[in-house]
């Protein structure tokens, strides 16, 4: 049995003392979305993953970027409101991934974090342009999108909202707003982390 496979199972019966010691087994949380790609349930343990580190979460159609919704039997029979949907609770999410186990993993920024994402060459010479400048967030992680030079870039949540075409290819996802997160799969292509998340400078 895995230390993921024991970690799951500790959430599912509410063990926190267990799912904390299982938790330290494992690689930082966005590391460990890699391990566990191929699993059938890699979705639903990076999702709680996720939320027990601060980050707010909500499932998305399969495959795709847009939230679950009532015509999915999703979110407690609410409207999809994006990442007014989201939550960290982990009963909650452990509940919305064992209905839908397939459902991709948004991650709500503004909460803990925000997200500069970066989409085709025009993003990459901005960032090269941009990237340097003092008044930029530090980053803290770093995931490439299935887009052909797509990268979502973490930073810090400011108190930020969303600010679109902030230099030519390159968005800001702030307060309000929210990103498909690791090791969800669109078009055939997966999420994926290249560079850990270091919360330690993000705020609770």
């Amino acid at each position: 049995m895995t230390a993921a496979t024991d970690y799951l199972r500790a959430v599912e019966d509410g063990a926190d003392g267990l799912a904390e010691f299982y938790a330290g087994r494992l690689d930082a949380p966005v590391l460990a979305a890699r391990v566990w790609e191929g699993r059938a349930d890699a979705l639903a343990i990076s999702a709680l993953h996720y939320a027990r580190h601060g980050l707010h979460v909500l499932p998305l159609a399969p495959g795709l970027k847009v939230p679950l919704g009532d015509r999915d039997g999703c979110c407690g029979g609410t409207h999809a409101r994006g990442s007014l949907d989201a939550r960290r609770d982990p009963d909650h999410v452990l509940h919305w991934w064992r209905a839908h186990p397939t459902a991709n993993v948004g991650v709500a920024t503004g909460h803990r974090v925000d997200v500069i994402d970066q989409d085709g060459a025009m993003g990459a010479v901005s960032w090269a342009r941009i990237g340097r400048a003092e008044a930029w967030p530090a980053v803290l992680g770093v995931v490439t999108t299935p887009r052909d030079g797509g990268v979502h870039r973490y930073v810090a949540a400011t108190g930020d909202g969303n600010g679109a075409k902030i230099a030519p290819g390159i968005d800001y996802r702030g307060a309000g707003g929210y990103v498909v997160a690791p090791p969800s799969i669109v078009d055939g292509r997966r999420y994926t982390w290249v560079q850990a998340l270091d919360l330690s400078r993000a705020a609770r």
